[in-house]
């Protein structure tokens, strides 16, 4: 058990950090959400429950990241994470979405 939490803390990669942004930036809504509730008829909560399903992807991919770390040494998978994200974001908008 004192292993997990040792690849959980102490080995951050590219996708670890870019989950705990978005699963902060969703907690922060939540916490947001209970202090100034949203006036009736308002699409807020709807944003909140979307992300909140929508968050299956980056929790998955969190996963498959832990389960990696244990395997590949922690720099090298963050390098091959910066390189598949860039190339899929470049993809993106070079092709599918031009300026």
């Amino acid at each position: 058990m004192k292993t997990v939490f040792y690849y959980l803390i102490r080995k951050p990669t590219f996708i670890s950090v870019i989950n705990l942004l978005y699963f902060s930036y969703i907690l922060f809504l939540i916490v947001y959400k209970l202090f100034y509730p949203p006036k009736i008829g308002s699409a807020y909560n709807m944003i909140i429950e979307m992300l909140l399903i929508c968050s299956i992807v980056p929790l998955g991919l969190y996963i498959i990241d832990r389960l990696l770390v244990i395997k590949i040494n922690n720099i090298k998978l963050t390098i091959i994470e910066v390189i598949v994200s860039a190339t899929i974001l470049l993809y993106y908008f070079m092709f599918v979405n031009p300026f």
